[in-house]
């Protein structure tokens, strides 16, 4: 569903007309429209969401030990950092930089990385350890958070019916009750539609849910 069907959505079950565009100067649609991204950073917070699942590549520079992930933006989470000089890729493991360089300079391949706060775009920083001796290309894997959706065809990429739910619930807390129904009843509803979609989608990459003792 895209940003303007989600607040129609919740119009609708508000017994409330629907717009043609979120960018109404009705009080109710401006309310209804900012419900739905906090309900939508709540769905997104809930779940690694294999819809959210992105991959960065890093040309790394001789001497240089930071680089930015560009668009990851201030929430992400990262599964895997792999390096590839042309021979045989490694792995680097997350360390505590401040440990790592406590014991002192080191030199060769790098083998450590680390978040290291944002940039100036607001992307992730991550520094590596030791900083690169070769040109060598990294793949970052991980879940990035979108951007807040914005106009009319921004895409919810996440499931549709937790978002709707909960920024109706949001809604109706104002109200008292919808159609009948009152908030409270609704947020059940919303966290019903949400593990729902959490089971299901686990199930997509079910690997992933799998625990060992190593």
């Amino acid at each position: 569903m895209n940003y303007l069907q989600l607040v129609n959505g919740v119009l609708m079950r508000m017994r409330e007309d629907t717009v043609d565009t979120v960018t109404s100067t009705d009080p109710v649609v401006a309310i209804v429209a900012a419900h739905v991204n906090d309900a939508k950073r709540i769905v997104e917070d809930a779940h690694l969401w294999n819809a959210e699942r992105y991959e960065w590549t890093i040309n790394s520079v001789v001497g240089q030990d930071t680089y930015s992930l560009t668009d990851s933006g201030e929430s992400l989470h990262i599964e895997y950092f792999l390096g590839d000089d042309g021979s045989e890729p490694v792995e680097l493991r997350l360390q505590d930089m401040k440990r790592k360089k406590s014991q002192g300079s080191a030199n060769g391949p790098c083998q450590y990385f680390s978040p290291n706060g944002l940039d100036s775009n607001q992307d992730v920083k991550v520094e590596l350890y030791p900083a690169s001796t070769a040109a060598v290309t990294y793949t970052v894997g991980g879940h990035r958070r979108l951007p807040d959706l914005a106009v009319d065809t921004d895409k919810l990429i996440i499931p549709s019916k937790p978002v709707l739910y909960l920024a109706l619930a949001m809604s109706a807390r104002e109200r008292g009750e919808v159609g009948g129904q009152t908030a409270a009843e609704i947020f059940t509803l919303a966290d019903t539609y949400l593990s729902d979609a959490i089971a299901i989608d686990a199930g997509l990459n079910y690997l992933d849910n799998i625990w060992m003792t190593v």
